[in-house]
């Protein structure tokens, strides 16, 4: 059995082989980007860090102009998929009213301590009409419970040990803003008109050796059942502005 990162592809690529219809949550994110893109959309991407949208996930917006936006001065430094990066909260988000369409955020609500601030701030920076497009753990997953349950000053280095990455770059997981109860409450109050939230599975985070493979598989086919899809470990939304 590979290990790290390679370790979560190889379990990603059984997964499908035995499920055809699935879709990886990053290609999904993709496509709600691309669903709600048009041509020359403004999008920022909240949180992008040293990764950020890559030219893939607009292909469906010829002319996206995208804008990136990160707390972490070193992770935006190190940023070479976004040339307008800025360095900024998303608290206090330094744009004008209405200067996106989109808002694009994949891994950072988990990290927020005033979930219901930011959603505020994204509201204010989208154009009437715009949309929020994010991906996040979700709270209710076995996942979550574990990771609440070890201590933060052990959270780098068990990520780079078990998956080979710095996930999150060591950041904080509050999970304040990562059910659908909390999500809708939050999402309207900061005056989103509409929010769609999907559910998607993923078995890799547990599949160290072929026994927690099959486990972790085991594990999705019972979160398939209609009344356990909300505690499938990824959420997706998009929310109206």
């Amino acid at each position: 059995m590979a290990h790290g990162f390679e370790r979560q592809v190889h379990a990603r690529e059984e997964y499908q082989r035995r499920n055809p219809s699935w879709v990886d949550s990053v290609s999904l994110y993709r496509s709600l980007i691309a669903k709600v893109s048009t041509h020359g959309a403004r999008i920022l991407d909240l949180g992008c860090g040293r990764n950020g949208l890559h030219g893939d996930d607009l292909s469906c917006a010829p002319g996206a102009v995208v804008s990136g936006v990160d707390p972490d001065p070193a992770a935006l430094s190190g940023n070479t998929v976004i040339s307008r990066r800025v360095v900024g909260s998303g608290e206090d988000l330094p744009f004008a009213s209405g200067a996106f369409d989109i808002v694009a955020s994949a891994w950072v609500l988990e990290h927020l301590d005033h979930p219901g601030l930011v959603f505020s701030e994204v509201h204010r920076v989208l154009a009437p009409g715009g949309h929020l497009v994010f991906l996040t753990p979700n709270a209710w997953n076995y996942n979550a419970w574990m990771i609440r349950a070890i201590p933060h000053r052990w959270h780098a280095g068990l990520t780079l040990r078990l998956y080979g990455r710095g996930e999150g770059d060591g950041y904080p997981v509050r999970y304040r803003a990562n059910s659908s109860a909390s999500l809708h409450r939050l999402l309207n109050a900061a005056g989103f008109s509409h929010a769609d939230l999907s559910y998607n599975g993923d078995p890799s985070y547990i599949a160290f050796n072929r026994l927690l493979l099959e486990a972790s598989f085991g594990i999705e086919r019972v979160l398939d059942a209609p009344r356990l899809r909300g505690a499938r470990v990824h959420i997706l939304g998009v929310a109206r502005a």
